[in-house]
């Protein structure tokens, strides 16, 4: 195990071969990665519409589910400091509360696209009807990096239908990427991964870049390339320690939502990509397509992206590729 108090083993080995000062950051993350939310961290997250969450099922697979406000609710209630009341509005086959049941691990990450800000959390829910009772153990922003500006206005109160209730039936435990789902994965400009360590916790992370940047090698096969990003490697030190990841894409105009789990490998990327040093690749064993009440998203405006994108907080010992 790593001798370090906030980053585990995993984290601090992909720190040490990129050339971080893991020590260095962890005094840096110190006052950061508290349990208590701040004043200005709870009105964040009570203003949240659209956020994403990790769970795991009873084989312990990480699954990646957007979480959206139940019809005519808030989506947080921030009980206190470390207490969070989430009300969601899982679509039909969407594995969110099922999991939560099965296994109370929870990672959220508070996303606010319009602003590019995001915030994440982990810890622990308890399932109570249809909504969850979430502490948290550790809560820490991250950096506005690779995220496409989006403004969402969540879905009104209809009279002709349910909350959870969707037109479209899921499609469930597919083996194999469809055709319309590897057209969507090919021109998405935004994911989400799913990841866990046994003793940190479940990891809810963002992945953006370029429309197209997710490569879909094989109906049962996809590559996203790591850009650089704050240096924590949350998500690829916890695939160091453990492969099994999480994958999730929603259709911002549809609200067609790609579910998949399966087995991540990190492999260096050509010495041609400027862009990122990595290329998580992933054997997909599981595909769901839900259909989310995803309400109205506007696009604003595209992530400037260029190579040389390194956090000037980061404490490398030496500058990245």
């Amino acid at each position: 195990m790593s001798a370090t108090r906030y980053f585990h083993e995993g984290e601090a080995a992909l720190q040490a071969e990129s050339g971080v000062d893991t020590a260095a950051f962890e005094s840096m993350v110190a006052g950061a990665m508290q349990p208590e939310l701040k004043a200005s961290e709870a009105a964040f997250v009570t203003d949240r519409t659209f956020s994403v969450a990790t769970t795991l099922d009873a084989q312990s697979r990480p699954w990646s589910s957007p979480l959206l406000s139940a019809t005519g609710q808030g989506l947080f209630v921030v009980r206190d400091q470390t207490t969070i009341v989430i009300t969601p509005d899982p679509a039909p086959g969407d594995p969110l509360l099922s999991n939560a049941a099965a296994t109370p691990a929870l990672g959220v990450l508070y996303f606010d696209p319009a602003r590019r800000r995001r915030m994440k959390s982990i810890g622990r829910a308890e399932v109570h009807g249809g909504a969850l009772l979430y502490r948290m153990h550790r809560n820490f922003g991250i950096c506005n990096k690779y995220i496409f500006k989006r403004d969402h206005t969540p879905a009104q109160p209809s009279q002709s239908s349910e909350p959870g209730q969707s037109a479209a039936a899921p499609t469930l435990g597919a083996r194999h990427l469809d055709e319309q789902s590897a057209a969507q994965l090919s021109v998405a400009d935004t994911v989400f991964l799913a990841s866990h360590h046994d003793v940190n916790g479940a990891d809810a992370t963002h992945r953006g870049g370029p429309a197209g940047f997710v490569t879909v090698i094989d109906s049962s096969t996809i590559s996203i390339p790591d850009y650089l990003g704050n240096g924590m490697f949350n998500t690829l030190g916890n695939l160091r320690v453990d492969p099994r990841v999480g994958f999730m894409t929603m259709d911002f105009a549809t609200g067609r939502t790609v579910h998949l789990t399966g087995l991540g490998k990190v492999r260096l990327s050509p010495a041609s990509d400027a862009m990122s040093a990595r290329t998580l690749v992933i054997d997909i064993e599981e595909v769901l397509v839900t259909h989310q009440n995803h309400g109205v998203w506007t696009d604003i405006e595209e992530f400037p992206h260029r190579p040389g994108l390194v956090n000037p907080a980061t404490p490398y010992l030496a500058t990245p590729r």
